[in-house]
């Protein structure tokens, strides 16, 4: 056998030896999400929002639930600016139901290029997604996504990615890509379904997040 041969089973072994021990050690949760969000706009480029969601379990209990305010003003075509507000309820069978309060304030920017709306949004908060247990620090979040319109199809799928950034020193907290659909029912209501996939940067977990959400426009 040759070098070059014996040299590219070697690296197989070793390639595949590493990505056994990584799956062995790796934590992969899954959670699944339900929502409404109704969006109202009292003048011409204010839009406020409320969201109530349901957060499930590995084995669709409910973990906890989430009600958002939002508000955004678009002070140009292409920017607009925003306030969030979300109560966190963290039921507990054994002991008191914990709450806990999110905020944060973004800036996004979104440009359509005919069937192609690219958008990017920067924006702080006081949580990560994250359950209320591991919430305890300040943090930066870099989106950035793509919404496609299939012509004459009610259907437009959109793809993107999110980084979260911890301000307390330890950097880059976890990546999130996302991809999914929405659907357009009727006038002014649409049904988004939407895959997420959490990779942390500072312990080997990966999340797995399928939601559905349900949007009514006034």
């Amino acid at each position: 056998m040759k070098w070059m041969e014996k040299k590219y089973i070697i690296t197989l072994i070793i390639l595949a030896f590493v990505l056994a021990n990584y799956a062995q050690t790796t934590v992969n949760e899954f959670q699944g999400r339900t929502s409404a969000e109704i969006v109202f706009k009292p003048i011409k480029k204010l839009s406020l929002n409320f969201s109530p969601e349901l957060r499930f379990d590995e084995d669709f209990s409910i973990d906890n639930y989430h009600f958002q305010l939002q508000a955004d003003y678009k002070f140009s075509k292409v920017f607009k600016a925003g306030v969030r507000y979300r109560f966190v309820v963290n039921p507990k069978d054994v002991k008191e139901t914990e709450y806990a309060s999110r905020y944060g304030l973004f800036l996004k920017f979104k440009k359509k290029f005919n069937d192609f709306t690219p958008y990017v949004r920067l924006s702080y908060t006081n949580d990560a997604d994250e359950d209320i247990e591991t919430e305890r620090s300040n943090y930066i979040r870099y989106k950035a996504g793509m919404k496609y319109n299939i012509p004459k199809c009610k259907i437009n799928p959109f793809i993107g990615l999110e980084a979260f950034q911890q301000l307390s020193g330890d950097g880059l907290y976890k990546m999130r890509y996302f991809a999914g659909a929405e659907y357009k029912l009727f006038k002014n209501n649409y049904i988004q379904a939407q895959y997420k996939f959490d990779y942390y940067r500072t312990s080997y977990t990966n999340k797995h997040i399928v939601s559905l959400t349900y949007k009514f426009k006034f």
